[in-house]
């Protein structure tokens, strides 16, 4: 019992000793708190689900309100109704999370060079990368002026898109749909599988067919490498032969990029390289490409002018 009484005593003085104050000359050890702008709490918060991550106080965001205006800031704090971003030309920014459309992370490369979030690297010109669109992430597109498309982020893993002619029954009159998965491996490295299926869409007529894949990219959302391999099919069954495809997307500048698909088909026998390759402006909601088609096919080659498309993507990240 006198033990137990003197570790009881023990304790008691230990904790009354560790709150006096330090005696004067003592060493201080100093409390450090980042600066917070008054009425924001910066823990014990709700998080934001955004594209690419959830949010994190003193990540680099490419911000869009509703209203359509887009930033980059540094996020600073967070509320349950607000985000504080403190970026180069506005100074300090609180945002109401109601009027937040999109917030998209950027990396370390886009925060150097100064880029914009354009999206996240689906696709080079008709050819898609194995890189997904993000979950309610959608992009609408328009092809030559004669076909339009559009696909939409199910979740970070899984799209689905169709491609039809613009005027119906005008034509060949189609109907195309395009789901696709990708896994990432790591950051940088994702694999990919999906499939082309079209049919006529003529009442006389049922004739249907597509293609197969598998995908790897390796790259950033800005710049990435594609290879991929493809089987056809149809009525007839599986074709025999694959067809590869290899591209890649460079960025250039905050507003151009450099795109090219190229497609090897035949392999081992005649043999045969046809692509797209050319230019994209780029924004973070609207694009467009322009690109030459080259071609060598036995004894022929040959390059013309022969793709331009415009896209728009759209959709709203949901918040929480």
């Amino acid at each position: 019992m006198r033990l137990l009484l003197l570790f009881g005593g023990l304790l008691m003085a230990s904790s009354a000793w560790a709150q006096q104050p330090a005696l004067p000359g003592a060493p201080q050890v100093p409390t450090i708190a980042p600066p917070v702008p008054n009425g924001v709490r910066t823990s014990e918060l709700p998080e934001t689900n955004v594209t690419g991550r959830h949010e994190v106080v003193g990540q680099v965001y490419s911000v869009e309100t509703a209203g359509g205006t887009i930033f980059t800031g540094t996020l600073r704090a967070t509320s349950e109704q607000s985000l504080t971003f403190e970026t180069k030309e506005l100074g300090i920014v609180t945002l109401q999370r109601t009027n937040l459309r999109q917030l998209s992370s950027l990396t370390p490369e886009q925060v150097r060079r100064g880029f914009n979030y354009i999206g996240n690297g689906t696709r080079m010109f008709l050819a898609p990368t194995a890189r997904n669109l993000h979950q309610g992430e959608g992009e609408a597109q328009v092809i030559n002026i004669f076909l339009t498309g559009v696909n939409y982020g199910i979740t970070d893993n899984i799209s689905v898109g169709v491609l039809v002619p613009i005027i119906p029954f005008v034509g060949v009159p189609f109907v195309a749909v395009t789901p696709k998965v990708s896994v990432p491996i790591s950051d940088k490295f994702h694999v990919g599988a999906g499939v082309l299926y079209g049919f006529v869409t003529s009442f006389d007529s049922g004739v249907s067919g597509g293609a197969g894949y598998g995908l790897a990219t390796y790259g950033t959302a800005d710049t990435n490498i594609t290879f991929g391999l493809g089987y056809g099919f149809g009525s007839d069954g599986i074709g025999g032969s694959p067809v590869g495809v290899v591209g890649a997307n460079v960025r250039l500048s905050r507003l151009f990029s450099l795109v090219n698909e190229t497609y090897l088909a035949d392999f081992g026998s005649t043999g045969g390289v046809a692509g797209l390759g050319g230019l994209r402006y780029t924004s973070p909601r609207f694009n467009a490409s322009l690109g030459l088609l080259y071609y060598s096919v036995r004894n022929d080659s040959g390059v013309y002018p022969a793709y331009l498309d415009v896209a728009f993507r759209f959709g709203k990240v949901k918040l929480r």
